[in-house]
């Protein structure tokens, strides 16, 4: 009858302490969302000249005596002419600074898909909560960007940064369906 008893109280000790380290996750998770929409929303005050990497491609192709025949591939994006031919360094830029859009909303929504889905969230609830917020977030960092110097807001890059959101809960929940196989 002793024993009956130890047992049960481990037991109800055991699932306190697993729901106290669930509470701490959740707070872990939450905070890490909080830090990385204050990470895109730090990057979205700062200038273009802050965050212009022309001048180091410039560098980088002297130092390495670049000396390509480049196509002559152009398009137009929010008003802006990109040039491979006649403006390679803005061009590259161009495809760095939708790539960094795309990765850092990949990350949120991969960090608030994952949260939501710890906390039991059905999928489909927690994919539509996690785009939800990525769209907010995306639209308070165009805000942003309108009264930083020499930026330009776009409707376009919301739609970048969901699509990035898109690519990053495929991702995390692939790589969570292949570690759960493993």
């Amino acid at each position: 009858m002793n024993i009956m008893l130890k047992v049960k109280e481990w037991e109800t000790r055991k699932r306190k302490h697993q729901r106290k380290q669930r509470s701490y996750r959740g707070v872990l998770q939450l905070l890490l969302v909080i830090i990385w929409i204050a990470i895109i929303w730090s990057m979205s005050a700062q200038s273009y000249q802050q965050q212009d990497i022309q001048p180091w491609l410039q560098k980088l192709s002297q130092r390495m005596h670049i000396g390509l025949m480049l196509p002559d591939v152009h398009f137009t994006y929010s008003g802006h002419v990109y040039s491979l031919k006649q403006r390679p360094y803005a061009f590259v830029e161009f495809f760095f600074r939708k790539t960094a859009h795309v990765f850092v909303y990949a990350v949120l929504a991969a960090l608030v898909y994952g949260g939501l889905r710890y906390k039991r969230v059905n999928i489909q609830r927690a994919i539509l909560l996690a785009l939800i917020v990525v769209v907010l977030i995306a639209c308070i960092d165009e805000y942003i960007q309108q009264f930083s110097s020499e930026r330009t807001s776009s409707i376009r890059d919301v739609g970048v940064d969901l699509l990035g959101g898109c690519l990053g809960i495929a991702i995390y929940a692939t790589m969570r369906a292949l570690f759960r196989k493993k």
